[in-house]
């Protein structure tokens, strides 16, 4: 996807960036994390300022605890999903080795909590699954999961164990007709609806699993987000439409035409938080293949 036209978006982009590497989570905040780590994707996917992606790497590299993990706040060390983040900014640099096998192994550690599922409880997905949760030590939900999980399947070994469990846990999650929401299925007896980012998530996730997904186990939610409901020219679900339906070769004008669409309201909005316009710019950058963030190869999803 051409992105010359984007030029003041990355230049704004850029703006952000503090005098250590690190990306300030809006014009005139300090940094964060997970923005730093957007923002190295974004411009590596787009090929622009290697120098200010290198910057990225190293200030997360400063971020990085010696477990491995990556917290949003030093003071919040149990608040570590960044950690994926970090680990696909870093993953096309091979000095940066160490940084990736640290996340990876703090990742492979930490899956979200667990409990047996049983018969007629409150909510309708089994709580027995792994995958991966917001908050150390808290049970799993959609979008961290999905975010480990591409993280995960950057690495030259992916731990295929791990995954596999994770695309079962996704699929569980699935709502009955198509599409995901956080995590939740049915709460009582109200079968919850689905979230256009949370299913792009999820979809995304799931075509980077070893031959993908049968395309009969998600053609409903490949419907969904492909439909009208889901155009929404928002950050968040204007981004991972492009990501999820990218996946599957279904990104196509309408889909990648709304992340402009999105960028362009911030002429109404005000300046959108530097991980929010920093995922759009992912997503245009990329032309929807998330792979094209750390310099993967194509997935094959038939």
């Amino acid at each position: 996807m051409d992105t010359n036209d984007l030029a003041p978006a990355y230049a704004a982009l850029l703006a952000r960036a503090l005098p250590d590497g690190s990306f300030a989570v809006a014009p005139g905040a300090a940094a964060r994390p997970d923005a730093t780590a957007w923002a190295a994707l974004a411009l590596y996917a787009a090929g622009r300022a290697p120098d200010a992606v290198a910057g990225a790497r190293k200030a997360l590299a400063e971020a990085q605890r010696p477990d491995g993990r990556v917290p949003i706040l030093a003071e919040r060390p149990e608040a570590a999903w960044p950690t994926a983040l970090a680990l696909l900014a870093w993953r096309p640099d091979p000095a940066l080795a160490g940084p990736v096998r640290s996340a990876a192994a703090w990742l492979a550690g930490h899956p979200g909590a667990t409990w047996p599922k049983s018969e007629g409880g409150i909510f309708g997905h089994d709580p027995s699954l792994k995958g991966w949760s917001w908050i150390d030590g808290t049970h799993s939900w959609v979008e961290p999961t999905a975010q480990a999980m591409l993280a995960l399947s950057a690495l030259a070994e992916p731990p295929a164990g791990a995954l596999a469990e994770a695309g079962r846990m996704l699929l569980d999650r699935q709502l009955p007709d198509g599409g995901w929401n956080y995590g939740n299925t049915r709460v009582f007896q109200n079968t919850l609806l689905p979230i256009p980012e949370c299913t792009g998530h999820a979809l995304a996730a799931l075509a980077v699993l070893p031959g993908g997904p049968p395309r009969q186990a998600v053609a409903k939610s490949l419907a969904y987000l492909a439909g009208p409901e889901c155009a929404a020219a928002t950050p968040l679900a204007a981004a991972w439409r492009a990501f999820g339906l990218g996946a599957y070769g279904q990104a196509g004008p309408e889909v990648l035409g709304n992340l402009r669409l999105a960028l362009a309201r911030q002429d109404r909005y005000g300046p959108y938080d530097t991980p929010l316009l920093a995922q759009l710019l992912a997503a245009a950058g990329s032309g929807g293949r998330f792979e094209a963030l750390w310099g993967g190869g194509k997935h094959d999803t038939a």
